[in-house]
């Protein structure tokens, strides 16, 4: 994925969280989990939710429910096998996203996706949604394992990147988010319309909430503008 041109200096960077956030997921991963347990021998309930695998490193739910690393690294491998095969496309784009993004790009906003899911499916993603031109880079979890907390995800964009925390705000939709946020330096802007609640967002410290797509780039350029108000008043 290239870096879009920018013919002005950065105004500052958002990091976004991919599932829950620029996109809802869940057809396909939950088929996927499902289908994964079931090849373990350890089937779920069709009427037993499953929101609260969305977020989370899938090697953790997996782990959570079979308590076997064996079986969860066999379980990990079947997902992504049936992910891979079709199901990474059951995925809608979040109405007024594409917008956000675009509007937040030609404010000079540097734009990079930070998520817990296997890098190569999120590109994939992005790219379907044609949103590709709009960051600079996609960072997610490896192959391996070795790198899969958001944490972790999020310091690896800043350390490649060369990004100044102070001029960097994280957007997501569950705790995951606010805490690798945090461990970064980085605050979060916790979106309400993905899969973690409100009040998981509250209990995590989100800077603040943002209830709409269309709300979130005037949320972003407050937060960003009052770190920078001496750049904001040379403008």
């Amino acid at each position: 994925m290239t870096a879009p041109a920018t013919a002005t200096p950065s105004r500052g960077t958002v990091l976004m969280d991919l599932d829950g956030t620029i996109s809802d997921p869940a057809g396909g991963v939950y088929a996927s989990f499902r289908h994964a347990l079931e090849q373990v021998g350890r089937p779920w309930p069709d009427d037993q939710p499953l929101a609260w695998i969305i977020g989370p490193p899938l090697r953790e739910s997996f782990m959570l429910l079979l308590d076997d690393p064996e079986k969860t690294a066999q379980a990990l491998q079947h997902y992504r096998t049936h992910y891979a095969a079709g199901a990474l496309y059951d995925n809608r784009l979040y109405t007024g996203m594409a917008e956000a993004i675009a509007a937040l790009a030609a404010d000079g906003f540097r734009l990079f996706v930070a998520t817990s899911k296997l890098v190569s499916f999120a590109e994939k993603i992005v790219q379907r949604f044609g949103l590709a031109p709009r960051f600079e880079r996609v960072y997610g979890s490896t192959l391996d394992g070795r790198i899969d907390q958001k944490g972790d995800i999020i310091a690896m964009c800043l350390g490649t990147e060369d990004i100044d925390p102070e001029t960097c705000i994280m957007v997501g939709d569950r705790e995951h988010d606010v805490n690798g946020a945090r461990a970064n330096g980085l605050d979060c802007i916790g979106v309400t319309w993905g899969f973690g609640s409100r009040d998981e967002l509250i209990a995590a410290q989100a800077l603040a909430l943002c209830e709409r797509p269309a709300d979130l780039v005037g949320l972003v350029c407050e937060v960003i503008d009052a770190r920078t108000p001496a750049a904001t008043s040379e403008a």
